[in-house]
């Protein structure tokens, strides 16, 4: 379950409420990772997660510093309960009342201390024991890189599906051949749970860039990690050491087509943001364009949204010159709210070619 809306712009993280139960005599005064842990309403998948870090293994200390969000099942008291339980790694961030999403992520990571830190929300969870120390070593071997993500396995929580995610290319070359690979799909941003980034380049990118975290913009993670690709060099390990827990509703899924346009839209709102502030050249702004209104156009047809599908659809011929056939079938099934079988089997026979030429 998602967190109830709450502007994250303009937020000022020392008038963030909250208390912290944790216990100062037995905990290690100087962790090197602080592992950031965002919850809300997680308590089918709290425990696995917070489970996924204590059995890291490490030749240093580490603390898991869970942002609680007064949930309104079970997650809260599950959290207590690991945090009584090992006392020696475990601080919770809360409050009386829920704060919101980006003031709680604020307020967990105005609490972490180490000098690095890793990202698992409260439902995805790692399940490599060494994850914590490889992407620490990583970190400490190339002083130039300003995080460092790995391969994950993708898991359908709905389906049982199990995938296994890594980009098509490894990062590398120019720092800003990463920036505008991401921007454009090239290569898709990680997920949050495979990375660890230096915590003062991620204090200085939400200090210094208040810009990307309008009200607009319905992510957070997303321009953090599209930042320090730009500002620094990247890592990646390609061997899978965490879970993205894909849930049936989500910020990012859902079944309700209308939502999922939405995000889309914001994704697409955030990538041209960048794109401009940054100075990213004609071509750059048209892949984006691309990108996103194919999308857009797919979505289109499936909420028989004839606006948005002649939107998407001028757009696309304005930066590739024509539609293709696959396009025009979107493209007439939302103007005529066609939901047909035959044009289903059009549609589904246009993309199984494509993949095909592709991969050709």
């Amino acid at each position: 379950m998602t967190n109830p809306p709450h502007p994250p712009s303009t937020i000022d993280p020392d008038a963030i409420s909250y208390v912290e139960i944790s216990n100062p005599a037995v905990m290690n005064k100087d962790p090197l990772v602080s592992v950031h842990m965002l919850t809300y309403n997680h308590e089918p998948y709290i425990a696995q997660a917070i489970e996924g870090v204590l059995m890291q293994e490490t030749d240093f200390p580490f603390e898991l510093v869970i942002g609680e969000d007064c949930s309104t099942d079970r997650t809260r008291e599950i959290v207590l309960a690991f945090q009584k339980k090992h006392p020696e790694t475990v601080r919770v961030i809360t409050s009386e009342r829920n704060v919101g999403p980006s003031a709680n992520e604020l307020r967990t990571d105005k609490a972490c201390r180490g000098k690095y830190l890793a990202y698992c929300e409260g439902d995805d969870y790692w399940h490599h024991p060494l994850k914590l120390q490889k992407q620490t070593d990583y970190l400490e071997a190339h002083p130039e890189a300003g995080m460092v993500h790995s391969g994950a396995d993708i898991y359908h929580v709905e389906t049982g599906r199990r995938l296994r995610w890594r980009p098509e290319s490894a990062p590398g070359g120019e720092q800003d051949d990463v920036f505008t690979r991401m921007l454009t799909f090239k290569y898709r941003h990680p997920s949050v749970c495979t990375v660890c980034i230096r915590r003062d380049l991620y204090r200085s990118i939400r200090a210094g860039n208040p810009d990307n975290y309008r009200d607009e913009f319905l992510m957070t993670d997303t321009q953090t990690i599209l930042e320090a690709a730009r500002a620094a060099g990247v890592g990646f390990l390609s061997e899978s050491l965490a879970t993205h827990n894909v849930l049936p509703e989500s910020l990012a899924h859902s079944r309700d087509v209308g939502r999922r346009i939405r995000f889309v839209e914001s994704e697409y709102k955030l990538a041209l943001h960048l794109a401009r502030k940054h100075g990213c050249s004609a071509e750059v702004l048209d892949r984006i364009h691309a990108t996103r209104s194919r999308q857009l156009l797919e979505l289109a047809f499936k909420a028989g949204d004839v606006a948005l599908a002649s939107r998407a659809s001028r757009r696309l011929q304005e930066v590739n010159g024509s539609l293709t056939l696959q396009q025009k079938l979107y493209l007439r099934g939302a103007a005529k709210r066609e939901r047909s079988r035959p044009l289903e089997t059009a549609i589904r026979a246009c993309s199984i070619l494509s993949s095909v030429v592709f991969r050709k």
